[in-house]
């Protein structure tokens, strides 16, 4: 019994403190206007962008930068696959992103928004650390 309250206290305390990635805009921004974080839009190719599956195995996969982002950040991902399919009402969601804060058609391109949808910032995607890309986001912030 004791086992169990234990993984029970886990679980909860680990959920409630991490950042999600959404796969939805409406839902992301209705987020972000109800906690008043910004929102972290990443364009991503998931399925054939080399540095896009890096960034997300090395940033948005990371615990330390889910932590940080808990806090600060609605994640909302826009993926363009080659070879998975995406809903169309999704996908029109996407590209009206997209024309807006992505009409170069850069991937992976990342943005910081408010959760009114205006432009705070570009956000520079090298390969970095998580704690290098948590540095660029709390100046970016700021």
């Amino acid at each position: 019994m004791r086992c169990i309250l234990f993984l029970f206290l886990i679980v909860a305390f680990s959920g409630s403190v991490s950042a999600q990635v959404q796969q939805s805009p409406d839902k992301a921004f209705a987020l972000a206007l109800a906690s008043g974080k910004k929102v972290l839009l990443v364009f991503s190719g998931s399925d054939w962008c080399i540095p896009c599956i890096r960034f997300n195995k090395q940033i948005l996969s990371d615990s330390t930068f889910l932590r940080y982002a808990g806090d600060k950040l609605v994640l909302l991902e826009a993926d363009f696959p080659q070879r998975k399919k995406i809903a169309a009402p999704l996908r029109l969601q996407y590209d009206s992103l997209a024309a807006a804060f992505n009409p170069q058609g850069t991937f992976p391109q990342i943005v910081l928004l408010s959760p009114q949808k205006k432009l705070l910032a570009y956000v520079p995607c090298k390969a970095e650390t998580p704690d290098g890309f948590i540095t660029t986001l709390k100046q970016l912030l700021q």
